[in-house]
């Protein structure tokens, strides 16, 4: 199997095990699960790459490279505010794979209208895959959960998409370094206004240590996530790696039971209720894997 399908199927076991956390903090960790403060942070601490620049591994940018990776941090930044408004009032069972079948049918049309050959080839598993990760969520949504997990989806999808315009510009260091370095930028220019200037500094001065601790290491599980996943759609389809979230809700449908007892409000939340719309949607998602596997064959 190709190294980029191994490496999406590790980024997605990194990112369900971040999401579940990230549900807890948004629920139990009172001013910093605020969605706004969340992901100005979430978005600050990848700021870690600049440890990159003094090793002499990051060169400067082209104009335009510049502008995709600012438009980039700014999709991310959307993706992550309305996924955490989303899962403060709906469950991560219904939200992560809504987002994810949105996030992957998004890149697939961007790759179909602009990629054009991107998704040659990959089309059938690709929009299988989105299809049966959309229809795994139970749809529980009230009309605001709807609302975030659509942009959220949305948003998802247009930031790896324009990752992968990055990734065609230069070396994967360097397009990893400057979309980390944008969203940075993007969200440091927030504090200019002072409503979102005030609810974040609320949120830092009001947040315990174990929350930072929490949240500190939910983010490096999340960075290596996103560096698996980010080294995957450089090296191969972006379509087909977005397409790969589906394997998120098979893991967060595994994890979401075994944590249930140790995580509140996950028991709740567990797939085990799912119904006709996981056994249709993991049929879909097989039937995409096998349709992926035959590809290759």
């Amino acid at each position: 199997m190709e190294l980029w399908i191994l490496l999406a199927f590790a980024a997605q076991f990194l990112y369900a095990v971040s999401i579940l956390i990230d549900k807890h903090i948004v629920i139990r960790a009172r001013a910093i699960g605020e969605p706004a403060a969340y992901a100005f942070f979430s978005v600050l601490f990848s700021a870690v790459v600049a440890g990159f620049a003094p090793f002499g591994f990051v060169s400067w940018p082209t104009w335009s490279l510049i502008g995709i990776a600012l438009m980039n941090g700014m999709a991310f930044f959307t993706a992550l505010f309305t996924l955490y408004s989303a899962l403060k009032i709906a469950r991560a069972s219904d939200v992560a794979p809504a987002v994810g079948g949105i996030s992957a049918l998004t890149t697939i049309v961007l790759s179909a209208l602009i990629l054009h050959t991107d998704v040659e080839g990959f089309i059938l598993p690709a929009f299988l895959l989105a299809i049966g990760t959309a229809i795994i969520s139970h749809f529980h949504f009230s009309r605001s959960a709807l609302l975030y997990t659509i942009c959220a989806g949305v948003a998802f999808g247009s930031t790896v998409f324009l990752s992968k315009l990055v990734f065609e510009r230069t070396d994967f260091i360097d397009a990893f370094f400057w979309m980390r370095m944008m969203g940075v930028l993007f969200v440091l220019s927030l504090l200019l206004l002072p409503q979102m200037r005030a609810k974040i500094f609320h949120s830092a001065k009001q947040s315990t240590r174990g929350a930072w601790a929490l949240v500190m290491g939910n983010k490096v599980i999340a960075g290596a996530a996103s560096i698996l996943f980010s080294f995957a759609v450089s090296l191969g389809s972006v379509a087909l790696v977005n397409a790969l979230t589906g394997l998120q809700f098979v893991f967060l449908f595994i994890m979401s039971i075994l944590f249930a007892r140790y995580m509140p409000g996950m028991k709740q939340d567990s797939l085990t209720h799912g119904g006709w719309h996981t056994g249709v949607g993991i049929g879909l998602i097989c039937v995409g894997l096998a349709a992926l596997a035959y590809t290759f064959a």
